[in-house]
């Protein structure tokens, strides 16, 4: 398991701030929302919301440019995940000048079949683009899925990493490298502050994180 915190243009809560003040970050314990590990949770971070907002879009991209700058990330192409890593993807490889490549939730069932989409030439070094890991297992899928046709996953930019249990699992069993805008633990403190989540709220949202999986139940 490997992480790498963002780099110093914008902090975690920075971020954190941008999408609260976006509404990207919503509550709702009852009903609450199915993930797509199929379990179910208080908080959903809506990051589609930034594509419309020119100003936030931008801070995001600006991010995730420093990001990869100041790692020093050595990479061919970016790969999006569909559908919210895609257009992130896009515009890191109109700025950067870097092939654009994204990979499918699953395989076409028309055409010539394609999970990964663009021009894949085995030994490529993909730099992976999502929008938020929360469990991973979407994360984890793109991985194998561009292993598969003979790319290698150098590391993956997300805004927004949940922090949990099941994405470090998947970050260890792959040897991959997250790069993260703001987590978890970040937006819990940037919406308290700003009072759009309460204490009340705020402490749900802890239980949940602890034990996702028994909080489905």
């Amino acid at each position: 398991m490997r992480y790498l915190s963002m780099g110093k243009n914008m902090s975690p809560r920075d971020i954190a701030k941008v999408l609260i003040e976006k509404n990207c970050v919503q509550l709702s314990i009852n009903p609450p929302f199915t993930y797509a590990s199929g379990l179910k949770g208080p908080i959903y971070c809506d990051n589609r919301l930034v594509w419309s907002h020119i100003d936030a879009r931008q801070k995001i991209i600006d991010a995730f440019k420093n990001v990869s700058s100041e790692k020093n990330l050595e990479f061919d192409a970016f790969c999006g995940l569909a559908t919210a890593g895609i257009p992130h993807a896009s515009i890191l490889a109109w700025e950067i000048k870097k092939p654009l490549l994204y990979v499918r939730g699953g395989s076409k069932s028309h055409g010539k079949q394609n999970q990964v989409e663009g021009d894949v030439r085995p030994g490529m070094k993909v730099l992976l683009v999502e929008d938020l890991v929360n469990q991973g297992k979407s994360l984890g899928d793109a991985v194998i899925a561009v292993k598969s046709v003979g790319l290698e996953p150098v590391g993956c930019l997300t805004i927004v990493d949940y922090q949990t249990s099941g994405a470090r699992a998947v970050l260890k069993e792959h040897d991959l490298m997250l790069h993260s805008l703001t987590n978890f633990e970040s937006l819990l403190q940037e919406a308290e502050s700003q009072g759009t989540l309460s204490a009340t709220d705020v402490e749900a949202i802890k239980t949940w994180h602890q034990d996702p999986k028994a909080w489905s139940v």
